[in-house]
């Protein structure tokens, strides 16, 4: 996936369709509206937005028409997340994970997952491709 400038605002709609797809604009209204205070005009124009940067789709249903993400969410967070390593972590995603790490408070639960997740990949990485032998 390409980078695509995403706004704030437009996230929040975005979020709006990962949780539930296809959803009408005066679904996407009613939802927003209690959650950010903004009128029917201002959640047209961010849906406009992201349909001119292909972020959702639309598709006609009778009179009306239905809204769906085009991207999906981790792959949406990956692109942003990797971007963001690039730039201040010079690209290097162990350095990002070492700064949370000592930084933030994890629930135990992240923190199995985070150890498994690790594990899984050190036994990826220490083993050789099919076709290889170990080094011996």
């Amino acid at each position: 996936m390409k980078k695509m400038n995403i706004s704030d605002a437009e996230l929040e709609l975005l979020k709006e369709l990962w949780v539930e797809s296809p959803l009408t604009s005066r679904q996407l209204v009613d939802r927003l509206r209690t959650r950010t205070q903004w009128g029917e005009p201002t959640i047209k124009t961010l849906l406009l937005r992201l349909l001119r940067k292909k972020a959702v789709r639309r598709q006609s249903q009778g009179k009306s028409f239905l809204y769906s993400a085009a991207i999906e969410r981790d792959e949406y967070q990956y692109t942003v997340g990797r971007s963001m390593i690039d730039r201040l972590f010079d690209g290097l995603a162990g350095n990002f994970l070492t700064c949370l790490v000592r930084n933030e408070a994890f629930r135990p639960e992240e923190i199995e997952e985070l150890r498994r997740l690790l594990d899984e990949k050190a036994a990826e990485q220490s083993t050789p491709p099919a076709g290889e032998k170990s080094a011996e």
